[in-house]
């Protein structure tokens, strides 16, 4: 009689305990399973060594890097093919000229004996010769600028735009912008592929106004890895002004959570902290941090994307 007793005793415990689990507040089970999401937040996430290689996660210290002052503009590699007819133009004209004003100065040096015809004849052919120089020229410097024309190298210069081993660049400005300064340096990169941007040589400002641009344009000169004439380039003028220190990081190194920027640093040989950072540019070869990560941070490159997905899976979808 006693063991029916305590058996109907148990069932009734039982059965309250089960309705009371059912029944009980959801918002009060939420609130007691908040404190150890927190909690994983702030240890880090923890992955073992085959748990990273499987995810495939890389980690490397922050690049640092200086950003200058610098203002995003539009390259065209020029074609050279006019430049080198202009000079070879002028190379003609000036060989005549020698010649005609030659045999002008040798008949005017007979002095009477001198046919006075021959010597108006030598004389109208040296002015021709020599107006003919002056308008080659003219539309040499008109075309190309005197920054550039005025070279010692020119003419082998030109042969090397002819060659593609070099090339020229026209730098635009986009319309209505101007620059608060002369610029001190260029960098150009081409708009297609992954090569990063690479210092060009800066001649000076152009001669000519974009018809539709209409705004500062400069040349430029490209020494090596000449990309063929047409080729638009992006490109960027540097001015004056007190540079910005931070750090370079790929893109794969930061994610996006709500309204932040984050990357994850490796903490601990199985601990990895998600950190706020401030992006101030983006650039084709990644981004430039000027907050959130320091000289001896070790960021995850690689894999970035799949720790976070772990942390809000563990925490339950929240920060």
């Amino acid at each position: 009689m006693k063991k029916i007793i305590l058996g109907i005793l148990l069932g009734f415990v039982g059965g309250a305990a089960t309705i009371w689990f059912i029944m009980r507040d959801p918002d009060e089970t939420a609130h007691e399973k908040q404190p150890a999401a927190t909690e994983q937040h702030e240890a880090g996430l923890q992955l073992t060594k085959e748990q990273q290689a499987s995810a495939g996660l890389v980690v490397a210290k922050a690049e640092p890097m200086e950003l200058k002052p610098e203002t995003k503009a539009f390259g065209r590699v020029l074609d050279a093919a006019p430049l080198a007819t202009l000079l070879a133009e002028i190379q003609t004209a000036q060989s005549s000229l020698n010649a005609t004003a030659k045999e002008f100065e040798r008949l005017k040096s007979l002095g009477e004996n001198a046919a006075p015809r021959a010597l108006e004849t030598a004389e109208a052919a040296m002015k021709r010769d020599q107006a003919t120089l002056e308008s080659a020229q003219a539309r040499l410097l008109a075309g190309w600028g005197k920054p550039f024309t005025s070279r010692a190298d020119l003419a082998t210069l030109t042969r090397s735009l002819l060659a593609q081993e070099a090339a020229l660049v026209r730098v635009d400005l986009p319309a209505g912008e101007t620059l608060p300064s002369e610029p001190r340096a260029v960098r150009v990169a081409s708009l297609t592929g992954d090569a990063s941007a690479r210092e060009a040589e800066l001649l000076g400002p152009a001669p000519t106004t974009d018809p539709q641009a209409q705004g500062q344009a400069f040349l430029a000169l490209i020494r090596d890895h000449a990309p063929p004439p047409g080729t638009a380039l992006a490109a960027w003028l540097v001015t004056d002004g007190v540079a910005q220190h931070g750090f370079r990081l790929p893109r794969t190194a930061v994610v996006q959570y709500e309204s932040g920027l984050f990357v994850f640093v490796q903490t601990g040989d199985s601990v990895f902290e998600r950190k706020r950072v401030q992006v101030a540019k983006s650039q084709r070869d990644g981004v430039f941090v000027i907050s959130g990560v320091g000289v001896d941070d070790r960021v995850v490159t690689t894999g970035a994307q799949q720790l976070l997905s772990e942390e809000l899976k563990g925490a339950g979808g929240g920060e």
